[in-house]
């Protein structure tokens, strides 16, 4: 009778215990760090998939199109229950009993979308990259040769040129000896950024130039002085943007819009042979080569009917695979500055709409 009751009261006791416990542990403690790194993750690589699904939309003559991630709430439900059967007869000494106790986690995320689009569209896709952008990056030791043959449409008149007809304009020959050069002297410091700005979030800049060059700097100074139609004893040049003919002493920068940006690097994208007939904005080559001046597309985008195995960044578009090959040094670092300037050119005209993740924690 007595072991009898003993074994009554443990059965109920024991699922009792499991639920207390389960209920007073709390789930977003547990949860917070593996959510947060898993939907930084795929946020992460959300947005170079879809990017990387604009450029190739762009190949084949359709308009960009960007949906935002404005908010993500990642809501958890816990349910318990807890459910005992026992027997009156028999006495309880022979009373066979059944107890068990249920926990249920559920997890309902909400994810908000808003598509880029209307007055945020045109200053995000169609303006000129703001100089500050450019500058700021170039002045914390952002290659300069990268960003200039990326962003740059004219620098003092000398013009990068396009290979899209979209963006008429012929390409100088001296344009990538320039931007060559300039990255050479920036690496050795034989040119020096200096960005000042006042109150009023206004800035002024100016490109110092090294007193004393070694010899390959100002062989590299030299060339640039007469390549942009600079004063020949100029030791500091201020710069402005725009594509205007620049006073004696100054070096005036053009930039590209992201929308003739991402043109551009569409221009390297690689085509199954079933769209080589008309279906995309040239309508003639597969593979995008080098320009009249020798230069390698901005980024190179392979195709082919299967998934690749170890991509830097893949997506499937009209029935085929296009992707960044995990190898290619240089398209990963163009399609990285690309990334950056696209959140960098809508900073200025977004409200708080930075991705917010809600997950709640008690």
């Amino acid at each position: 009778m007595e072991d009898g009751a003993r074994r009554l009261k443990f059965s109920f006791v024991l699922p009792l215990l499991i639920l207390s416990a389960t209920g007073c542990t709390s789930i977003g403690a547990q949860r917070m760090g593996i959510d947060r790194s898993d939907y930084s993750m795929r946020l992460l690589q959300n947005n170079k998939e879809q990017l990387l699904l604009n450029i190739v939309a762009i190949r084949y003559g359709d308009a960009p199109a960007f949906l935002e991630v404005n908010s993500v709430i990642s809501q958890y439900t816990r349910e318990g229950s807890v459910h005992a059967d026992f027997g009156i007869h028999p006495a309880p000494d022979d009373a066979d009993g059944t107890a068990g106790a249920n926990v249920l986690l559920r997890e309902t995320p909400t994810i908000t979308y808003a598509p880029l689009s209307g007055e945020r569209f045109s200053r995000s896709m169609l303006s000129p990259i703001p100089p500050a952008s450019l500058l700021a990056m170039m002045e914390a030791g952002w290659s300069a040769e990268y960003l200039l043959r990326l962003s740059a449409r004219s620098i003092n008149g000398v013009r990068s040129g396009s290979h899209d007809p979209l963006f008429a304009g012929g390409a100088d020959p001296q344009f990538p000896l320039i931007v060559k050069a300039i990255g050479r002297l920036q690496r050795s410091g034989g040119i020096a950024l200096h960005i000042e700005r006042d109150e009023k979030s206004h800035f002024t800049a100016r490109a110092v130039l090294s007193r004393s060059p070694s010899d390959v700097d100002r062989a590299d100074l030299e060339f640039i002085k007469r390549a942009l139609n600079l004063p020949g004893d100029a030791k500091e040049l201020a710069i402005r943007f725009g594509a205007a003919q620049p006073a004696p002493g100054q070096l005036a920068i053009g930039s590209r819009s992201m929308f003739e940006i991402l043109t551009e690097m569409a221009q390297g994208v690689e085509l199954p042979v079933k769209d080589r007939d008309g279906r995309v904005t040239d309508g003639q080559t597969g593979v995008a080569g080098a320009d009249a001046a020798g230069e390698p597309p901005l980024v190179r985008i392979h195709c082919g009917p299967d998934r690749p195995a170890d991509p830097h960044v893949a997506i499937r578009y009209r029935g085929s695979w296009f992707w960044i090959d995990g190898t290619d040094s240089e398209s990963k670092r163009m399609f990285l500055i690309t990334q950056i300037l696209l959140s960098l050119n809508d900073s200025s005209t977004a409200n708080n709409n930075a991705p917010l993740v809600t997950i709640p924690t008690g």
